[in-house]
């Protein structure tokens, strides 16, 4: 088979395993709540801010968010199998500052009632320099 034809057959089967998966995440309680709350469907083409087809494949489902009403809120990682975080949320995405905020310093920003990216960077500045000025002062 030539080049072009097995580039042709794969993109067929990886559109048809896009339009399955769309299909199971249609079916999903997240998916009704969001069409409930917001009045339309999620967008979940590879366009959208969030990778649904790889947080499907890789395992990633919907779990309830008890610092938002306890909506239905999908991971922001996924682990592949050498055991490497894949971020699930893409540039664009308006709680990636949250994962990046968690990521560092293991603090969920909905604890500690940060709402914007700029309360959060706040946060982290000061966060960092508390951890610069234990160090000086340990010398660790």
């Amino acid at each position: 088979m030539a080049f072009a034809e097995k580039l042709k057959s794969a993109l067929r089967s990886t559109v048809g395993e896009r339009k399955k998966v769309e299909g199971e995440i249609r079916k999903t309680p997240w998916f009704k709540e969001f069409v409930k709350q917001y009045g339309e469907e999620p967008n979940l083409s590879e366009s959208a801010d969030y990778d649904y087809f790889t947080a499907w494949k890789m395992g990633v489902r919907p779990e309830r968010d008890p610092y938002d009403e306890n909506r239905f809120h999908w991971g922001s990682y996924a682990e592949n199998s050498f055991g490497r975080k894949i971020q699930l949320k893409k540039a664009g995405h308006k709680t990636l500052w949250k994962s990046q905020l968690m990521e560092e310093t293991g603090i969920n920003p909905d604890e500690i009632g940060l709402k914007t990216p700029q309360q959060g960077q706040q946060w982290l500045q000061s966060w960092r320099n508390k951890g610069a000025a234990t160090k000086r002062m340990t010398g660790r």
